[in-house]
């Protein structure tokens, strides 16, 4: 529906609104948004850009023919050309126009004259197999666990096994670095020092905080660029198997890691959508967390102007003077102020512009050692494979709401994963791609594991209520196993057989 009401503007009569809607076209075609297989199939999109050169006005000439010049090259377009009557019409304009765009208007005419069985067809994946060479290729279904053990060895022998030195098979490694200041550090430094505590009560005061507040103010990156507050929580799923109230520690740090799934995919979405698209990575641009954190509270204090209504957020002690981002509490010291000028002031700071932005006092940012900081971020596939790794295991033993608390993370943590990563991490023989499959490896023989424990507990002499948690246990393990090889390694990347 877009596509269609672009093309039409492509004939509108005010040069600007044309030249408006060809930029759009192309920078879509650019980022892949749209790509060939989509405008070839638009006979309007033809007769515009050749009625392009009948308008008094021709801005982008060279943009158009090279557009056209491009999409010539498949069956449909050439048809569409053709019957509009494009060579006539190219071959009077070539006259007519400078010579460094002639050449183009000549690649157009050679792209007319070509057989149709030479012009390829469109695609819009990197490679699309031909009719002719699927019916040749003789259909071998397999599975992951074939029984004909022979027959996995002639594969292993098949062409196309070669090794890639290409790193195709990392679709999102890290994140745009967002700066953080003094302040900001100070909170999260805190919250990290609170999940090493020996204090249960505070480590779980600390995990709620996490969930309600810390996690919400800061974008979901910043706990991959400074991971210790990552790596806190999956230490602390190994408390699951403890007694004395050690497992409920576990299920808080699950439920942590699993809001953090959901929120690192938000900003990955938030990445990809071009309409939020910024160069800039200075303090207070778009993509920057301070950026981030000022329009959430300017949104907040937006819908709740009084200076005199209280946070039901907990608060984070010592932190009673105004800071622009944090742990939630940015205008909270409001309420606290006596002062109704104070308090106006900073009710006008939620509808600031985007002009006055740039004369907010923003704190200053003291010097980081940014290197040594981004050389210790994790990346996004990292973890991934780092949750995967820590919570696997545990689902072998544990209670049912530990189990389903485990897969619900799981759950979350696959949909990321397949975002970050392909199966052609398998033909990659890198150090990085290398210690990514040892670890994938080692979580698949963790989940065969676990498959195994839960159906050799089948036993009719259990009571019937262990029975049944064993048995769903298994189901929920075995799909959530179908789904993750399936994601990661499907069957027409499995050179070997799998482990019956």
């Amino acid at each position: 529906m877009v596509l269609t009401g672009l093309i039409r503007k492509l004939g509108h009569q005010l040069a600007e609104i044309r030249e408006r809607a060809l930029r759009s076209i192309l920078c879509k075609v650019e980022h892949s948004l749209i790509c060939e297989a989509d405008l070839i199939q638009e006979r309007l999109l033809f007769l515009h850009l050749l009625e392009w050169f009948n308008f008094p006005s021709v801005p982008m000439k060279e943009e158009v023919l090279q557009l056209l010049n491009r999409l010539v090259k498949y069956t449909p377009a050439v048809q569409h050309m053709i019957d509009l009557g494009a060579v006539e019409f190219l071959s009077k304009l070539r006259a007519n126009v400078e010579p460094s765009l002639q050449a183009e208007i000549d690649g157009i005419l050679d792209g007319l004259f070509i057989l149709p069985s030479e012009v390829p067809e469109p695609h819009s994946g990197p490679y699309q197999a031909s009719q002719t060479e699927l019916s040749q290729q003789p259909e071998v279904l397999i599975g992951y666990f074939p029984q004909d053990r022979s027959h996995v060895n002639q594969m292993d022998l098949a062409p196309g096994a070669m090794v890639t030195q290409n790193v195709n098979w990392l679709k999102v490694s890290v994140f745009p670095w967002l700066p953080l200041t003094t302040t900001d550090r100070h909170v999260l430094s805190s919250n990290e020092s609170s999940l090493r505590s020996s204090n249960h009560t505070l480590i779980w005061n600390t995990c709620e905080l996490l969930k309600d507040v810390i996690m919400q103010d800061f974008p979901a990156e910043i706990f991959l660029q400074r991971p210790k507050i990552v790596q806190s929580l999956l230490s602390l799923l190994k408390l699951a198997p403890e007694g004395d109230g050690k497992h409920r520690l576990a299920m808080q740090a699950v439920s942590c890691l699993q809001q953090l799934c959901t929120y690192l995919r938000n900003r990955l979405n938030f990445y990809r959508d071009p309409n939020f698209f910024s160069n800039k990575q200075d303090t207070i641009s778009q993509n920057s967390s301070l950026s981030y954190c000022h329009e959430a509270r300017g949104a907040h204090h937006s819908q709740n102007p009084s200076p005199g209504s209280s946070s039901p957020r907990p608060s984070v002690v010592g932190r009673t003077g105004q800071r622009p981002r944090g742990d939630g509490q940015d205008w909270d010291a409001v309420s606290s102020s006596g002062s109704s000028g104070h308090a106006h002031r900073n009710s006008a700071a939620s509808v600031h512009s985007a002009l006055d932005m740039a004369r907010v006092d923003w704190p200053a940012l003291e010097a980081e050692d940014v290197l040594a900081l981004q050389i210790q971020q994790l990346s996004l596939p990292q973890f991934c494979v780092a949750v995967l790794e820590a919570a696997a295991p545990l689902l072998r033993a544990g209670s049912r709401e530990m189990i389903i608390r485990l897969l619900e993370l799981l759950a979350e943590d696959l949909i990321l994963i397949g975002e970050a990563v392909s199966a052609d991490i398998w033909d990659d023989s890198s150090l990085f791609a290398m210690d990514m499959k040892e670890k994938l490896l080692l979580v698949l023989g963790s989940l065969g594991e676990t498959l195994c424990y839960r159906k050799s507990s089948f036993s009719s002499e259990q009571a019937e209520a262990m029975l049944v948690h064993h048995r769903t246990a298994f189901v929920s393990v075995a799909l959530f196993a179908v789904r993750l090889l399936q994601t990661l390694l499907p069957v027409e990347k499995v050179r070997r057989g799998l482990p019956p």
